[in-house]
């Protein structure tokens, strides 16, 4: 079968990968910038502070010949040899030495011991490949001097000369120019002697307009309206269309929100939720729909309460600066006041001026013209800013924000602060035996939510700054000379004009000063920035191609004249994005085709960096995930709010330290909205966004790696997610097309991929139908079963989950149950796994049966059990269990009761993934088990005490699933064959679940669109 085919392709190059990858060497390059600037800010400065006295080239004496100041250093060692195995914390000597688990070997020495969040970071960087600044890896000669100076030659770099507007240049090919931008793009052509590509058809142009605004594909008649209308405007209509549409805010937003590192929780290891946070969310989509000015834009994020004309969105545009990672529980509260403001002031140098500010937080930028008291001069804007606490809704929490009228808080505060004292008085009056009582009460009512809305956003200390010194080093232990707030030096380092405010007042307003700095149209950094990242999610790649690294450790502009005319052009329409994105959409150059039949062009420039063609792209996480939703015709487009909760299988929730908690069930509707909804957990990414590159949200991301690996392809054809959709698509196919197979194949086509099948394609879909429909008829009587919980699960999560969500397998006719689990400790509960979770069949109960089955046990089964003469108490079986374990090849008859008791066992063959045959007979007090049509039982038990009665057959399994073909009962002179339901429509029942039962005819279908689902035309944009 093609599926089949696939999963081992897949399976191939999996192997292939890991075989690569084990035979070429980890270096510093492939951590990437991201492990660089970790680096920089992490690292560094632990090795200054704790190592470099006795490690570095400043050191009196060398000690233990190791030098840790220089990344040759670090990998040649010392006496002991390396201390870092790149890769490979655990054989790094380094690593060992500061968690001090060899007496002999302790770093630092003399009890001064790192903080568990320093060792930590070294693990963490080692485990990256040891990245080091690139300046250790190019050489001296990029490096800066030693002694700082800003030079007429740093001054004149291109990204810090004022925006001028340059003009349109002449081109011999006129009529290929629709717009100022072709003209720009064809001028370099042109000087190359290269031509651009011919216009990418009208099927293509919609499919990419679409994706590319919305995030969602056309419909059918959507693309078919496009294709038919030959109005001179068709294109310019479709484009505003859709920036209309509210879907375009939800689509541009995700964008932003990688850029400013966006969760909706803190990170580390408790990872406690933001309340909150998305409303910041909402909010960036609101302003993209609404087309906010980008100046407005910029000026609400960082000091949106400090406006003269303040509202409720621009309190909860703040939240920008509170959305990053936190730790709740510092080694250093000193240090984590001023690593939360390094996080602000670094994301907002990287969003909004492309600069990596964060390098010169320990020592003057290697790079770029920044020096170490620039970056403090920035801080001291930030300063004022009331650090995170622990998010609660309490009045004097600086984390929350009311969005009511001031007269109406304040009535809130004071009726509620009569409220207090008056049950203040009543617990002090209250005798003994009721003073708790009340006083549980009285804290309830503390914690009262106010009856306005709040929002998670920042507040000023008051009107008096805090005073900001340079640290040495960047340790806040270490302070230095006084700074004041000044803007860069580089271009031109005045000092900011601070509004006067008394010691009582609200805010300072030197972040209003920060903002209307960076929003300035004089500054020449901001709206290059913005048309660039424009310019980079409509054709793959930026003008700069670092598109959050506008310095000289980033790449230059590939059409500078064009960058500035763009810039200058967004000033002029008065910020509008909107309106840039349809300059850019009417284009020649958007709206080339992708495809690379120009030899020469594709010779002289094989990366397309003069735009020669239009890019073929892959699509992100998020909008392959979207795409799929529509078409199976399930998507729900509600808006806004905290976010739904995916569903996270067994495996996943086991990688957590408690699993499940502060997870929760969304229903199926839910769960169907925009991946843009997705509740982000920092430490819990949902596996079917992450294998497809999905953001980082531990720091800004502008550009999402793409990459191409065999989990994406087993994950598309095994999610949960999928075969719900999978089967959703395949009802859909068979409501809007009937029982026809080529009906159904065109649909299909033209749902997916907004085009019909060609010949081929159509002959090749009906042959897998056949083939697929032969293979289902196979195994129509086949069964599955699969647990879905981990071995441990927070005591709320349980409290969400249905018996079915232990064990997910057939509904008609069987019922669930939870099993046995521990009593809580510290809010877990663990499975008994021999008496977890498992499944009854309620349709015959029986006393003297025999059971006839096939059983195909999946590799990673720890376990799986046919059970008889079973009850329930409880959430647990009563009554008898055959287990086969193919791990330890063994079979097991036991009774279970208030204990478990072992009848027999003994030795058998039970190989994982191939079907056993297997016959078990319960008659009186004899159990007796045949593998394989033996003469003589495997097993044979016999219970000195028989459970009597009519009871039920059932199922266990633990660890994977356990598929059952040809299961049949005997019981008496009954013979009953237990399969799954068939429906009774023709359609697949809309509640079904993985591995829900169909007819071999539907069952194909659903692989067919599952096909469809994997095919490259669907997860890429040409």
């Amino acid at each position: 079968m093609i599926v089949q085919r696939r999963l081992e392709q897949c399976l191939t190059q999996l192997w292939l990968a890991l075989l690569l990858a084990a035979c070429v060497p980890s270096t510093a390059a492939d951590a990437g910038p991201s492990g660089a600037e970790f680096f920089e800010k992490r690292i560094r400065p632990l090795l200054a502070e704790n190592c470099y006295k006795c490690h570095s080239a400043q050191s009196e004496k060398l000690k233990g010949k190791l030098r840790l100041d220089s990344r040759e250093g670090v990998l040649n060692g010392g006496e002991s040899g390396p201390v870092v195995v790149p890769g490979d914390p655990e054989k790094s000597l380094l690593i060992k030495a500061v968690r001090y688990t060899d007496k002999d070997l302790q770093m630092p020495p003399k009890n001064q011991k790192l903080s568990q969040r320093q060792i930590s970071d070294l693990t963490a960087w080692v485990r990256m490949g040891a990245p080091w600044a690139a300046e250790d890896k190019t050489g001296p000669a990029r490096s800066r001097q030693a002694a700082f100076e800003i030079t007429e030659k740093d001054r004149a770099y291109w990204a810090f000369q004022p925006i001028r507007r340059p003009a349109s240049p002449a081109v011999k090919r006129k009529s290929w120019v629709a717009n100022p931008i072709d003209a720009f793009v064809l001028a370099q052509l042109q000087a190359k002697g290269l031509t651009p590509n011919p216009p990418a058809t009208r099927r293509e142009l919609v499919r990419r307009v679409y994706l590319d605004l919305i995030g969602l594909p056309p419909t059918p008649e959507q693309a078919a309206a496009f294709e038919t209308d030959r109005s001179p405007d068709a294109w310019e209509k479709l484009i505003d269309q859709l920036l209309s549409q509210p879907q375009y805010g939800e689509r541009w937003a995700r964008h932003w929100l990688d850029v400013v590192r966006f969760a909706q929780s803190n990170g580390y290891e408790r990872d406690g939720e933001k309340p909150l946070a998305w409303r910041y969310r909402d909010y960036v989509i609101k302003a993209f729909n609404e087309d906010k000015p980008y100046n407005r834009f910029i000026m609400e994020q960082i000091a949106g309460d400090e406006l003269p004309d303040a509202t409720a969105d621009s309190l909860v545009a703040t939240g920008f600066q509170r959305i990053g990672v936190w730790d709740d529980e510092p080694d250093d509260k000193r240090m984590a006041e001023f690593d939360e403001l390094d996080d602000i002031l670094s994301t907002t140098g990287t969003a909004f001026l492309g600069l990596t500010l964060g390098c010169a937080r320990c020592h003057d930028h290697k790079f770029d013209p920044i020096a170490q008291a620039d970056y403090y001069q920035l801080l001291a804007f930030l300063r004022n800013v009331r650090p995170y606490e622990n998010a609660k809704y309490t009045l004097d929490a600086p984390n929350f924000v009311p969005l009511a009228a001031p007269e109406k808080v304040n009535q809130w505060r004071e009726a509620w602060q009569q409220k207090i004292k008056a049950m203040e008085g009543q617990v002090q009056s209250a005798p003994e035996n009721e003073k708790k009582k009340l006083q549980e009460k009285l804290n309830r009512v503390k914690e009262e939510n106010p009856p306005f809305e709040w929002a998670l956003a920042v507040r000023d200390r008051g009107g008096k700054p805090l005073p900001t010194h340079i640290l040495v080093r960047g340790n806040a232990a270490s302070p230095a000379a006084e700074v004041q707030p000044a803007f860069l030096t580089v271009l031109g380092g005045q000092k900011a004009g601070l509004p006067a405010r008394t010691s009582d007042a609200c805010s300072t307003g030197r972040r209003l000063a920060l903002a209307q700095w960076i929003s300035s149209p004089q500054n020449p950094l901001t709206a290059r920035v913005i048309v660039n990242r424009l310019w980079q999610h409509h054709f793959g790649s930026g003008i700069v191609k670092t598109t959050s690294d506008f310095g000289r450790a980033g790449l230059p502009p590939t059409h500078p004249l064009l960058l500035d005319w763009l810039a200058s052009e967004l000033i002029e329409r008065g910020w509008s994005l909107k309106s840039m994105h349809k300059l850019i959409l009417l284009s020649n150059t958007y709206r080339m085709s992708s495809r690379s039949r120009n030899p020469k062009a594709d010779k002289a420039d094989p990366g397309n960096d003069l735009l020669w063609r239009q890019n073929l792209r892959r699509l992100e996480a998020e909008v392959i995930r979207d795409s799929v939703l529509q078409i199976s015709g399930q998507l729900n487009l509600q808006m806004g709010g905290r976010g739904f909760f995916p569903h996270l299988s067994g495996e996943v929730l086991a990688g957590e330290s408690r699993p499940g908690l502060d997870w929760e069930k969304s229903s199926p509707q839910e769960q169907a909205r925009r991946s843009i909804y997705t509740y982000i957990r920092r430490t819990m990414p949902v596996p079917v966004l992450e294998n497809f590159d999905y953001s980082n949200t531990t720091s800004p991301l502008a550009e999402r790696p793409v990459t191409t690996v065999a989990p994406q392809a087993l994950m598309l054809l095994n999610d949960s997610f999928m075969q719900r959709q999978t089967e959703a698509f395949a009802e859909r196919l068979l409501r809007e097309a009937g029982g026809s197979w080529p009906k159904q194949v065109r649909r299909g086509y033209q749902l997916a991929f907004s085009r019909d099948p060609n010949r081929r394609e159509l002959q090749l879909a009906l042959d897998f139908l056949q083939r697929q429909t032969d293979a289902f008829h196979a195994i129509q009587s086949r069964l599955t079963f699969r647990p879905d919980v981990p071995t441990s699960l927070s005591v709320e999560f349980m409290k969400q989950l249905e018996p079915s969500d232990f064990l997910v397998g057939p509904r008609d006719g069987w019922s669930y149950y939870r099993g046995r689990w521990s009593a809580a400790y510290e809010g877990i509960r663990t499975v008994d796994r021999q008496r977890g979770p498992f499944a009854l069949w309620t349709a015959e109960p029986s006393s003297n049966c025999v059971v006839e089955a096939k059983l195909v046990l999946d590799r990673a089964a720890e376990f799986a059990s046919l059970l008889l003469r079973a009850s329930v108490e409880g959430d647990e079986q009563r009554g008898y269990e055959v287990t086969f374990d193919a791990r330890q090849q063994r079979i097991t008859a036991r009774y279970h009761g208030a204990t478990l008791t072992t009848l027999a066992e003994t030795s058998a063959r039970i190989p994982p993934g191939q079907p056993v045959a297997v016959k078990i007979e319960v008659d009186g007090p004899r159990l007796r088990v045949w593998l394989n049509g033996a003469g003589e039982p495997t097993l044979d038990a016999t219970d000195p005490q028989p459970v009597s009665g009519t009871s039920l057959l059932g199922i266990r399994t633990w660890g994977a699933a356990l598929n059952i073909d040809d299961l049949v009962l005997f019981a008496g002179s009954k013979r009953r064959e237990i399969k799954p339901p068939v429906p009774s429509s023709n359609h697949v029942a809309a509640s079904k679940r993985p591995g829900a039962a169909n007819t071999a005819e539907e069952r194909a279908l659903a692989s067919f669109c599952l096909l469809l689902f994997n095919l490259n035309e669907l997860i890429y944009v040409d």
